[in-house]
């Protein structure tokens, strides 16, 4: 990254961190302290020189276009560093945008995916014992995708789908998360193509088994309810809880009975599959056998089909876990649903607008990290509030974030903390409502206008004829 100055690394940090107390339009500097950005700066070996984009202004000002919503673009970003400037004294920058995209091509991707996982890791780790199931630390996995600008690059790295006429679709990649239960941070991520051989949301799961530790609770759907990853998790002192496959029989009159449509059998080991294998030797290291809980309920609810829900398990001891505290732990997995929500829809990443494979990863990873730091922002207050994360908007406190970013840009030193109580206060305050019963069509009231689909790639479409006057 340009050449290096003989100023020592932190010492240019450490300024720009002076500098930056008093910014009015950078939300999350009290969240990335400067020694934190340094760590992550010097493991990626990062050297940079003076100029207006540094590393830390460039990731300021990233986070707060990502925090803007989805109208948001890069001259939003250098808005932002020039109202800062000038708060600051100084001389306002250009508002020209290519010094700014030059700067985020220049940061390293490795610098952001460190700084997501720290910020995620630390507050799962520091949850109070009760945000915890029963004590343990429990992780949410599963996956989704994101389409991105129709570039060759893009197409090459991440092609479109099959079923959608060359020029006519949008490359898409698939993206698998680990998300903590307790807090929602994302733990980990891996990220692939949609098509090709090792894609598929099970492989990207497997590259993320180094971000658990022992002692965990892994849950996920069905789709993830395989022999293979069950026995290796397990070798890794990491328990389940799966949904259960349909092809799976199921003979609740066979194994050792713990209770109503709960009991334990024994798993025998597939047969060898060198589609499912990098070599043979993987498969032969697996156990020939292993014991399973299996645990089915059937839900009646007035008004609503009666269904059953099957879940797996390596937790075998019922006084740890009875068959419907298993089964109540498997319903927080609709959590991850409501995460990927927030992260897709709030922070508006359903749609990545960056036109090479590189910035559409930066650019994936700048929002897992925003997502975080709104996050730490949720436990604080649900800390100081006697709330559970959980409970709070994440979509409310967002806004809070971005709207109180001008009034903790005082230099008052009293005067910050008490902003920043308020802030915590009234997030606590954005509770979201338990509605149990309700039940919406998948449907809207108000009509958008309406456009003709393009049919052919739009450089080769007829002119659309003009309404006469």
């Amino acid at each position: 990254m340009a050449d290096c100055t003989k100023e020592p690394l932190f010492c240019q940090l450490q300024c720009e961190h002076n500098e930056l107390e008093s910014s009015p339009g950078l939300p999350f500097r009290q969240l990335l302290d400067a020694k934190r950005i340094l760590r992550a700066l010097d493991r990626a070996g990062v050297t940079f020189r003076e100029r207006v984009f540094s590393p830390l202004v460039t990731i300021w000002a990233s986070l707060s276009q990502v925090i803007s919503g989805k109208d948001s673009s890069c001259q939003d970003g250098v808005s932002r560093v020039i109202a800062d400037r000038v708060a600051r004294g100084k001389r306002p920058c250009s508002t020209d945008t290519s010094s700014y995209c030059t700067a985020r091509g220049r940061l390293p991707e490795q610098v952001l995916v460190d700084l997501t996982r720290e910020i995620g890791q630390e507050l799962h780790q520091q949850a109070p014992t009760e945000w915890l199931s029963k004590g343990r630390r429990t992780v949410l996995v599963d996956g989704s995708t994101a389409s991105m600008d129709d570039t060759e690059a893009n197409q090459e790295e991440y092609p479109q789908s099959t079923n959608q006429k060359k020029g006519l679709g949008f490359p898409i990649l698939r993206f698998v998360v680990m998300l903590s239960l307790s807090v929602g941070t994302v733990l980990e991520c891996a990220v692939g193509s949609c098509r090709g051989k090792k894609t598929g949301e099970q492989s990207l799961f497997r590259q993320m088994w180094d971000a658990l530790r022992a002692g965990d609770i892994l849950v996920a759907d069905r789709l993830y309810d395989c022999y293979r990853d069950i026995a290796m998790l397990r070798i890794r002192g990491i328990d389940v809880v799966f949904g259960k496959k349909p092809s799976r029989h199921c003979d609740f009159r066979r194994g050792r009975r713990l209770g109503s449509r709960d009991h334990v059998v024994t798993w025998k080991k597939p047969g060898y599959d060198a589609s499912r294998y990098d070599s043979r030797s993987d498969w032969e290291t697996l156990p020939e056998s292993m014991e399973m809980r299996e645990v089915c309920i059937t839900i009646r609810r007035p008004g609503y089909p009666t269904r059953s829900v099957a879940v797996v398990t390596t937790i075998l001891d019922p006084e740890q876990y009875s068959a419907k505290e298993l089964t109540d732990l498997f319903a927080q997995r609709w959590h991850c649903e409501l995460d990927l929500r927030s992260i897709k829809r709030s922070l508006s990443m359903h749609h990545l607008s960056s036109r090479s494979p590189q910035m559409v990863r930066k650019e994936l990873w700048l929002h897992l990290l925003a997502y975080n730091l709104i996050r730490v922002r949720m436990a604080q207050a649900a800390s100081l509030h006697d709330q559970t994360p959980r409970c709070l908007s994440f979509t409310a406190t967002m806004k809070l974030i971005h709207n109180f970013a001008h009034l903790l840009s005082t230099r008052d030193h009293d005067e910050h903390h008490r902003v920043e109580a308020e802030l915590l206060a009234v997030i606590a305050d954005c509770i979201l409502d338990h509605r149990p019963d309700r039940q919406e069509p998948r449907a809207v009231k108000k009509r958008q206008q309406k456009y003709s689909y393009l049919t052919t790639p739009r450089p080769k479409a007829p002119p659309t004829k003009q309404l006469a006057t």
